[in-house]
């Protein structure tokens, strides 16, 4: 982990690449009918400048993959995938095409740069670099810009150390963005340290999102609508939502030690689970991880994982609620 961006993040700003995410062109009449009736949240109303989260699910209501749904203009959206997730679901969507639907799938991935913006000062960073006010730019909401002169989609996404910023450009205008973040002394994100704020976010990550679980599980609400009509896998998730009841949930972990994932969880040499992520969290000064733990463990309980003891908290380790003024 590089510990000048893990202060940087509370301090100040962090970019990190993600182009590896997928990015996915829909176009037609029924773009929005076609992610509606695929996933779990309510789309079909998004106007443009406006996104959502919403995850794609099998029959049985398991994971295929978390999925951002960005409206670009009146004809058109973006689908933002996980890593290298891109290509599958260009395929997954034209596949699901029924009789008289109107749209057209373009698998935009490798013509798209993206970057990810986080931190404190990352709202007053990017607001000094185009000039704009983003203030007002909501959760989901996305506005066109310049940085440095390149044409970028700043979108708002959830927040790690304060804020949370998706950046979409044309990938000639990758150089000259990470120039500009590093010119208004933003520091580049490493993979293992963007793991560990997102660990301490409490945010799922890839191995975590998966058809071993179903969104409830991952803590994944806001990204389900209880109000909608039908969708792939309604009927299992509904269930499980009525009973009240989840087998599993994502939770966080306090460890007494480093452990290797995945990994059992256990009491009195029962199954209580899987610890799925474990990173070093310097701002808690000790091992914290996320795993599934079954739902008769409540907060507080003791666990057992290799040699280690595992404590089960809330989430998120700390909290990411963007400041509500800017020092």
């Amino acid at each position: 982990m590089n510990e000048q961006a893990y202060r940087a993040a509370s301090e100040h700003a962090v970019y990190l690449d993600r182009s590896s995410a997928g990015c996915v062109e829909i176009t037609g009449r029924d773009r929005l009918v076609l992610i509606n009736r695929l996933s779990t949240n309510a789309v079909l109303n998004l106007a443009p400048g406006t996104g959502q989260i919403t995850v794609l699910t099998t029959n049985i209501g398991r994971i295929i993959d978390l999925i951002t749904v960005l409206a670009i203009d009146d004809d058109t959206i973006w689908v933002i995938t996980s890593a290298n997730r891109g290509a599958q679901l260009t395929t997954y969507f034209g596949r699901n095409k029924f009789y008289g639907d109107q749209f057209k799938v373009r698998d935009l991935t490798e013509s798209v740069h993206q970057m990810r913006v986080y931190g404190s000062q990352a709202t007053a960073m990017l607001e000094q670099l185009t000039n704009q006010n983003l203030e007002q730019v909501g959760l989901w909401q996305h506005i066109s810009a310049e940085i440095d002169g390149c044409p970028v989609r700043l979108a708002r996404i959830r927040p790690m150390r304060g804020t949370g910023w998706a950046i979409f450009a044309d990938l000639a205008a990758a150089d000259a963005l990470c120039e500009a973040f590093d010119d208004a002394n933003g520091a580049l994100l490493d993979r293992p340290t963007y793991h560990t704020l997102r660990v301490e976010a409490g945010y799922p990550a890839l191995n975590e999102l998966n058809e071993e679980f179903i969104p409830l599980e991952a803590n994944l609400w806001d990204a389900v609508s209880f109000n909608k009509g039908c969708y792939i896998g309604q009927e299992i998730i509904a269930r499980m939502d009525s009973r009240g009841r989840l087998a599993k949930k994502l939770q966080g972990l306090r460890l007494s030690g480093a452990v290797e994932v995945p990994a059992s969880l256990t009491k009195n040499n029962q199954d209580a689970g899987t610890l799925t992520s474990v990173v070093w969290s310097p701002a808690l000064n000790q091992f914290i991880g996320l795993g599934y733990v079954r739902t008769g463990h409540e907060l507080g309980s003791e666990l057992t994982v290799g040699e280690q003891q595992a404590i089960v908290v809330e989430l998120p380790f700390i909290t990411q609620t963007e400041p509500t003024t800017v020092e």
